[in-house]
């Protein structure tokens, strides 16, 4: 019962993906961009604080990756407004789906829609911080690490055939442990487990074929 929503959520997701036109996927896509929005979510480990019950709110970030058809290998770096960090390196699926009539009259991505939908599901690790990082990032400036999972669904519109503008929403579920010394909390000496979600404008360069 308390992961259904996830799972009906993949199960859209596989779905989509089943339905898709692979035609539209490119075979390598090197990404990078930045995005902003925000962060929020929630703890359900009983007398335990959670990093989403402290840290949450608008922030800002850049997010890298590389893609092989509908696999996707990608870190992104968030900073919260109110001094928190969340960096993540997930894996998982992300399938494009044309949408609308708008396509490429020439170049690399001729034929191809100009505007896409990704749904997408992820596996990962993440580490937070309650702080802005003093680079380099390292144990002692981490509060809270662990696993993460995440259903979510983006859109994307291409300016030309490297560059797009677009937007992203994600849910997720995530199990924490306490990190290091800069968060003497009772996280510390335990685990976290509970939900969380983001929303991002994104602008993203795009490099393959």
């Amino acid at each position: 019962m308390k992961h259904r929503l996830l799972v009906v959520a993949l199960g859209l997701v596989i779905i989509l993906v089943g339905a898709a036109r692979p035609a539209e996927a490119r075979l390598i896509d090197l990404h990078a961009g930045v995005r902003a929005g925000g962060v929020g979510g929630w703890g359900t480990t009983p007398n335990t604080p959670d990093f989403f019950d402290r840290r949450r709110g608008a922030g800002a970030g850049v997010d890298v990756g590389v893609k092989l058809l509908i696999f996707d290998l990608s870190a992104n770096f968030t900073q919260l407004l109110d001094g928190g960090t969340l960096s993540q390196l997930l894996f998982g699926i992300n399938i494009d789906l044309p949408v609308g009539n708008q396509v490429f009259r020439e170049g690399i991505e001729k034929g191809h829609s100009r505007n896409l939908l990704r749904p997408l599901a992820t596996v990962g690790v993440a580490a937070g911080t309650p702080e802005k990082v003093s680079p380099p990032l390292n144990e002692a400036q981490i509060s809270d690490k662990g696993l993460v999972t995440y259903v979510g669904l983006g859109y994307e519109h291409f300016l030309n055939e490297f560059l797009g503008i677009g937007a992203q929403a994600d849910f997720g579920y995530h199990y924490f442990v306490g990190g290091g010394a800069s968060m003497a909390a009772p996280s510390m000496h335990g685990f976290s487990a509970g939900y969380n979600f983001d929303g991002f404008a994104t602008l993203t360069f795009h490099l393959g074929y």
